[in-house]
């Protein structure tokens, strides 16, 4: 039996929630939704497209961070919206309870706020010192009212752009309509010229974002703490802030999985999962645990004679598993043996269905 341990992103596969976008739904009224999903693709931008020096998949969570301050926002306040408004992935607390009954070593890696990462921590009964996240500190921050003011008007600013448009064959800001290459100019003038001034503008030099390689360091530590090495590890992720990640482990032979994952993710994965609850993730934690990659390789090719030798597992695992699953919807892949096109049209149907329209295009 295979010394294993599972790493796994905590929204989209522990969480059906986007945190910051909520908060921003919630509390930058009337138009935070349409500001979040254009600082989102802006983020999208920035990180593929520009390729912008030391920016990051997910530094959108921190760019967001002077509009929370100015809407009044405290820790606390993101604390308590996070609890109350908590939507796990179904039969979550299930499986999470499952693999720690049997001793599986289980971190959690959030790009979001370490509020709502404490939040799914806690309902899950995860141990804090497992937990990877952003941390976030509204309250160590002043902010004048005439800055208040001035990130009120940027906000309308940001949300009365022309929706940023970003094609997937995008290479340069050439390639974009010329009304996007203005929104985009618009805000480079407003994240790094405008609130830089400001004494928040402090606030993205003195947080760092649990996305990108933040995610891969953040793996490093966890493999410290179990004196394991990348062979032994899986990860799991659903978007573009976890494909260093997936790619690192991938690299090192470890097991990459996207779940229910959106372009980034399918791509950079070599097992892909689509389900309506979280048991499958067990099951690949129980089959890699007992009969290693090979094994969950296997099993994701499940065409070829012989795959199904690796559903034999110890009786103690597979009933609970076995149950978990009943009634579930859950398609495996492996790019091998499976059409790109049919797995991200099926993973990004089943991403929408569980975490809704809005949330499942966000990348």
């Amino acid at each position: 039996m295979l010394q294993i341990q599972m790493n796994t992103a905590c929204q989209g596969p522990l969480a059906t929630n986007d945190n910051v976008f909520e908060l921003c739904r919630e509390f930058l009224m009337p138009q935070g939704d349409f500001f979040f999903k254009q600082v989102k693709r802006y983020d999208d931008y920035l990180a593929t497209i520009a390729k912008r020096p030391g920016y990051q998949a997910g530094d959108s969570t921190k760019l967001i961070l002077p509009f929370l301050k100015a809407a009044g926002l405290t820790n606390e306040r993101v604390a308590e919206y996070s609890r109350q408004h908590l939507t796990l992935m179904p039969k979550a607390e299930e499986a999470c309870s499952f693999l720690l009954s049997q001793d599986f070593s289980l971190f959690a890696l959030s790009a979001g706020y370490c509020q709502f990462a404490a939040a799914v921590a806690e309902r899950l009964g995860l141990a804090q010192e497992r937990l990877f996240c952003t941390e976030l500190d509204l309250d160590r921050y002043e902010l004048p009212e005439n800055d208040a003011k001035e990130l009120a008007q940027l906000l309308e600013k940001i949300a009365a752009a022309p929706a940023l448009d970003l094609p997937p064959n995008a290479k340069t800001l050439e390639d974009l309509a010329p009304e996007v290459q203005e929104a985009i100019h618009l805000l480079d003038t407003i994240f790094w010229d405008t609130i830089p001034r400001m004494d928040i503008g402090r606030i993205y030099q003195e947080t760092t974002t649990m996305g990108g390689p933040e995610k891969g360091k953040a793996l490093d530590d966890s493999l410290a703490q179990t004196g394991l090495s990348l062979e032994n590890a899986m990860y799991v992720g659903d978007s573009i802030t976890d494909v260093p990640t997936l790619q690192k482990v991938r690299a090192g032979g470890g097991v990459a999985v996207a779940f229910n994952g959106n372009r980034y993710a399918v791509a950079a994965a070599e097992v892909i999962v689509v389900a309506d609850t979280a048991w499958p993730v067990a099951l690949l934690a129980a089959v890699f645990r007992h009969w290693g990659k090979e094994g969950v390789v296997e099993l994701a090719q499940s065409s070829r004679p012989g795959a199904s030798r690796y559903l034999v597992l110890p009786e103690a695992m597979i009933e609970p598993i076995a149950r978990g699953l009943q009634g579930s919807t859950f398609n495996l892949y492996h790019p091998e043996t499976s059409k790109r096109e049919d797995v991200l049209r099926d993973s990004e149907a089943m991403r929408r269905r569980l975490r809704g329209a809005e949330v499942a295009e966000l990348g």
